[in-house]
């Protein structure tokens, strides 16, 4: 067992960070999760043309993943003073895994009965299944990949952050680094992303190298990180505030995200792909701080209850499934139909039915048998 043992810091809380919930659902990241899917699907959708900005919805995801999974990392040193990466990696592996290589299979499946067009290598596959696919695409290109399962880079940028990056906070904790030194580091190495792309671009890189390689994206989940680390608003950290900003930040908070939303949509629509590929991701993250503020924390709001609705929430839930397998949906459907918004919509529909269905056959199971291991094999967090 690997364990990080550590001094517990004080958690206060205030009226505009309430504290974590026990069950450790932070109110509103599921909704917001929704919307983000959402957002993706559109700009894979046989109705857009070109113009969405889908994007910017893994942007959303990145951020929110490396906001959660930090939080929850931190919410545990706070109260046993650990943290047990094998257990940790262990409900990575069990929430990431079974989903991914469900949907590969489906789709060598469907590409060996003809039913979609594919050229697939082993080497496209191998990818898949080692979450490298991010760098292949760069190397190789999309074509002799599984068919419809492109999205998989994502993933792959996802799983090569945590295969890394958690274990050097907790080694630079473990030698006595201050929470917010961790903070401001991840923050200068986002910073540092950003210039890196800047910097390649000019050299000319190409949309590949720039968009889907992990050394190019990660500062979304770097900023989501810090986020969690410096001024986390479900963990008491607006304490840290003095007296007069904390009163003015409560007040103004609703304005403060409402500008923000309007600079994340006026970021998103600009038509320059030289932007999207060097500062858009920065603008988007600065942006989303206050717009993760506002949600988590005014969850009885009308904003709140938008997102904490059962529709929303539900959808979060399965948003997982529902990225991983959208594209092969629409992929079957779209041959179907000359309507592209009819396309979408029955698309749409049939993707959160099966997910449902993998969420019940595939998630919900290795789910229950993670939890199984980790009752029988790994002590428990509170021990």
């Amino acid at each position: 067992m690997l364990s990080l043992r550590g001094p517990l810091p004080r958690n206060h809380h205030s009226p505009i960070s309430p504290p974590l919930p026990d069950t450790s659902r932070i109110p509103s990241l599921d909704g917001l999760r929704a919307l983000a899917v959402l957002v993706v699907f559109v700009g894979h959708g046989r109705t857009d043309q070109g113009q969405w900005p889908g994007y910017v919805g893994v942007t959303v995801f990145f951020f929110l993943s490396g906001f959660l999974i930090t939080t929850l990392l931190r919410k545990e040193l706070e109260k046993s003073g650990r943290i047990h990466l094998t257990r940790f990696y262990l409900r990575r592996t069990f929430r990431i895994l079974p989903a991914a290589y469900f949907t590969i299979v489906i789709s060598l499946a469907l590409a060996a009965a003809g039913i979609l067009p594919a050229s697939i290598s082993g080497w496209g596959v191998l990818a898949e299944f080692l979450n490298y696919t991010n760098y292949y695409i760069v190397e190789a290109g999309y074509e002799s990949l599984p068919p419809e399962t492109s999205q998989m880079w994502s993933l792959a940028v996802e799983e090569q952050y945590y295969l890394i990056v958690p274990l050097a906070l907790l080694l630079a904790y473990r030698f006595g680094a201050r929470r917010s030194w961790v903070g401001w580091g991840l923050v200068s190495v986002a910073l540092v992303i950003a210039g890196w792309r800047i910097f390649l671009g000019l050299n000319g890189a190409d949309f590949d190298r720039l968009y889907f390689s992990t050394d190019t994206r990660i500062d979304s989940i770097l900023w989501g990180a810090a986020f969690a680390l410096l001024l986390n608003p479900v963990l008491g950290d607006a304490e840290r505030l003095t007296g007069r900003l904390r009163r003015w930040l409560s007040r103004n908070l609703g304005w403060i995200a409402t500008a923000a939303l309007v600079i994340l949509a006026v970021s998103a629509t600009v038509p320059a792909l030289s932007f999207r590929l060097s500062i858009a991701t920065t603008v988007q993250c600065l942006a989303l701080l206050p717009i993760f503020w506002f949600v988590t924390t005014r969850a009885n709001g009308l904003v709140g209850r938008l997102l904490n609705s059962r529709v929303l929430v539900r959808l979060g839930m399965l948003s997982f499934s529902f990225y991983l397998l959208h594209k092969i949906v629409i992929a079957l459907i779209g041959p179907l139909l000359d309507a592209p918004i009819a396309t979408d919509t029955i698309s749409l529909l049939v993707t959160l039915l099966v997910s449902q269905v993998v969420f019940w056959a595939v998630e919900s199971p290795f789910t229950k048998l993670r939890v199984r291991i980790e009752r029988r094999f790994l002590p428990s967090p509170a021990a």
